[in-house]
């Protein structure tokens, strides 16, 4: 390996991308017995109307060894293409991370070799592949638009589809349950009323048997047969009047026991009914149990203290109480155990009238009440009814809660008959979660009944209340199907996307449609300008250079043309080789001057950007261009591998030109120089080729022709000239004068199309652009107080 320094030193004035300078570069190559390379990094290139002027202040960089590296690599004096064979790290350029993910998992596959490298590949490949997804999305957000309208319309439908499906078991979930509540509600309601039916017998019995007539006037008002007051009671005190001799009457137990049987085996309530008892004058005289008649306590609750038992009494008979007197339920001890009871009460009254009902009065807590004979009652076993309706498991059946309950508060005070609260009471029935019920969550039927209105509220406890077990689940699986199918979109878009995008950078558009309906693609142009560049010195520098390195040079290189091309709006044809060519005027018709400007300005830009350009290893770089302008044909030859070609005598011209032409110049035809003068936006400075005092250059088969170099281009002429009030625009550095830069104020730059961040007003002394070839008189200065100054500008 030989290093080898040069400095060089070069003097530039016509482009004001250029400033005076020393350029040291340090180059290192790999010798070769074979080809001597020249290097553009040891040169400096000015431009000038005279042809290509190059200064070198130490000899031309050329290097000759007598060991030629691909011997020590084969080890022998083999051929250098049968060494190259099977050797992949001759190609390989593991600078590329796509490069060395191939070049790494292909010599993993001969290796034979398992374990992490595998995986490290499989991770980079994936990363490969979903950095290029994304990249591919930003370029076309169409892409993004569509899947996420994919991903609306898919999620909205599915959406709809499950919240109807919801909807419709919501409405038959809440039919049900109001269905099975209002069923429950009715049949409690209905199985109450019929248990009531013997009280109402019972009374009526009381009043035509005349078999209890004579009690009311035994037992006789109060003080009589008065026998202990304020006796304690559960739920509070009591005043006991003494029935013995009256109640326990063998023919009157008798009559109360017959009655009371057959009216229970009339109306076959099967034991819910478990106790009726009897109050001539409000005094516990008689009661019927366990299949038995009896004398019962004696309580007197017309003047008993008891809140429970004088509030009935003044309910019943002060009050007048309509129909029948439901309390209930509250808790009593059976001979089957705890249940829930119910107790009920009906008035009976005498029928004296006249004077006599005057003198049948009773004080009632404090009140005096005509025709009071006393009231009878009984007790329905509440527990017994519940268990026999099956409510329970019918609401189980459905997985539903539900609690049954009185609608209106108890009016008794605040504890029932044995000393609980009445508040509790109003509960009738409730499964084990009914707590857990709200008004989101269940619906109340309201149903009348001897006891009031009764309300059953039925519902759904749980997270999801009324809506169905598999909601949840089916709108996650709407999102996530929705969001696959966004993916699958994007995807398969992409890949469209991808491949319509190669296809277009490959052909015209229209040339695509006509080879897609099998047509021939074959089209004229009248006018068409078509540039050729190619590397000076390619044969040689490409010989010591690996082929990968080749191709990846020409690819960075001609990659950023392709951005030049793209930004001047010329059409790429094709690059074979190192050489480079580009049309304008077709396939998109434009007029010749328009097309031969556009080459033009390409052409200049070009050139700009390969004098600034170096490869990795600090090489530079040097090309030669040439134009023409004339007629051609274009068209699609074959059907396998299409490309779209230019045909005729102006592609072969301008290969000439390209061909004759000198580095770092660019060579135009007659026909183009003159289309480019009628150019009515840009000024081109062009310079007749002058070889030996002769105009123009020998071209095979066409003899002498007259050519010219193209050196630059501005607006006007003004815009050569760096005058009080020119613009310097930035980045690009090109020069405009007043009237140009407010014509062009909110436009990108006319000369390169460059983007422009800033535009510094000169305010040095006017300073003629001239030859480059020629010092300046004097170095022009921008205003440092703007912090620009001429070499940091340039």
């Amino acid at each position: 390996t030989t290093t080898t320094t040069t400095t060089t030193t070069t003097t530039m004035k016509s482009d004001p991308s250029y400033t005076k300078g020393t350029i040291a570069s340090t180059t290192t190559r790999r010798p070769t017995d074979t080809t001597t390379i020249s290097l553009a990094s040891t040169n400096s290139i000015s431009r000038g109307s005279g042809g290509n002027n190059t200064t070198n202040t130490g000899t031309s960089a050329s290097y000759a060894t007598s060991t030629n590296i691909w011997a020590k690599l084969l080890g022998g004096n083999e051929s250098v293409w049968d060494g190259l064979d099977g050797r992949d790290d001759v190609y390989d350029d593991h600078n590329d991370d796509h490069d060395d993910l191939i070049s790494t998992k292909s010599r993993y596959e001969n290796e034979g070799i398992c374990g992490t490298a595998p995986l490290k590949i499989c991770v980079m490949g994936t990363w490969y592949e979903t950095r290029h997804f994304f990249q591919t999305l930003g370029k076309h957000p169409v892409i993004i638009v569509v899947s996420l309208a994919v991903f609306g319309l898919v999620c909205g439908l599915g959406m709809w589809a499950v919240e109807s499906e919801r909807e419709a078991f919501v409405k038959d979930r809440m039919d049900t349950a109001k269905f099975v509540a209002r069923e429950t509600a009715e049949y409690f309601a209905n199985e109450f009323r019929r248990s009531m039916v013997p009280l109402y017998a019972l009374r009526e019995a009381i009043q035509y048997s005349k078999n209890f007539d004579a009690l009311p006037s035994l037992i006789g008002n109060y003080p009589s047969n008065l026998q202990a007051e304020n006796v304690a009671i559960l739920g509070g005190d009591m005043t006991q009047r003494n029935i013995t001799g009256v109640c326990d009457q063998p023919q009157v137990l008798a009559d109360w026991k017959s009655m009371v049987t057959k009216i229970s085996d009339e109306h076959d309530l099967n034991g819910l009914i478990f106790r009726y008892r009897l109050w001539p004058k409000n005094v516990a005289c008689l009661e019927f149990k366990g299949g038995e008649a009896m004398m019962d306590s004696g309580m007197d609750a017309s003047y008993s203290p008891h809140p429970f038992w004088s509030q009935v009494v003044i309910d019943i008979q002060v009050d007048r109480w309509n129909g029948l007197h439901v309390f209930g339920p509250f808790e009593a001890k059976l001979p089957s155990g705890v249940a829930d009871v119910f107790c009920t009460h009906i008035p009976l009254w005498t029928s004296t009238t006249g004077e006599n009902a005057f003198k049948d009065v009773v004080k009632v807590q404090g009140t005096d009440v005509q025709n009071v004979w006393g009231f009878t009652m009984l007790y329905l076993n509440w527990s017994a009814m519940k268990e026999r309706s099956n409510m329970y498991e019918r609401f189980e059946n459905v997985n539903m809660e539900f609690e049954l309950f009185r609608e209106e508060e108890p009016r008794l005070g605040d504890v029932g008959p044995k000393g609980l609260p009445t508040k509790e009471m109003t509960k009738l029935a409730w499964s084990e979660q009914a707590d857990k019920l709200n008004e989101g969550n269940s619906v109340e039927v309201k149903t009348e009944s001897l006891h009031g209105i009764w309300i059953n509220r039925v519902g759904v406890v749980g997270d999801n209340g009324w809506n169905p077990e598999w909601w949840p689940t089916a709108v996650a699986s709407v999102v996530v199907a929705s969001f696959i199918l966004m993916v699958l979109t994007a995807m398969t878009m992409v890949k469209s996307y991808l491949h319509k995008d190669l296809v277009n950078r490959m052909l015209p558009k229209q040339a695509i449609r006509k080879l897609q309906r099998g047509q021939t693609v074959v089209e004229k142009y009248n006018i068409v300008t078509v540039f050729f560049a190619d590397i000076v010195g390619y044969t040689g520098a490409a010989g010591s250079m690996r082929p990968a390195q080749v191709m990846k040079m020409l690819n960075e290189l001609y990659t950023e043309l392709d951005k030049l091309a793209e930004k001047h709006q010329v059409y790429k044809v094709e690059t074979v080789g190192n050489q480079y060519m580009v049309v304008a005027g077709a396939p998109e018709r434009v007029t010749g001057r328009v097309g031969a400007q556009r080459v033009a300005l390409f052409a200049l830009d070009a050139i700009n950007f390969v004098s600034k350009y170096q490869t990795k290893e600090g090489d530079k770089i040097l090309i030669r261009a040439g134009m023409a302008s004339g007629p051609t044909v274009a068209g699609v030859v074959g059907q396998a591998m299409p490309r779209y070609c230019f045909f005729g005598e102006t592609v072969d011209f301008a290969s000439k030109m390209e061909s004759t032409s000198k580095k770092m110049k660019i060579q135009v035809s007659e026909m183009t120089y003159r289309l480019l003068l009628d150019c009515v936006n840009l000024q081109f400075v062009m310079t007749k080729r002058m070889e030996g005092g002769i105009a123009g250059v020998e071209i095979k088969g066409k003899g002498q022709q007259l050519t010219f170099w193209i050196e630059k281009a501005s607006p006007c002429e003004k815009c050569f000239e760096l005058a009080t009030g020119s613009f310097a625009l930035v980045p690009c550095g090109h020069i405009m004068c007043a009237d140009c830069n407010e014509k062009y104020k909110m436009l990108p730059c006319p000369t390169c199309r460059c983007k422009v961040d800033d535009r510094v007003e000169w305010r040095g002394k006017p300073t003629k652009i001239v030859d480059e070839s020629v010092e300046v008189e004097h170095a022009p200065v921008f205003d440092e107080e703007a912090g620009l100054t001429s070499e940091t500008m340039l």
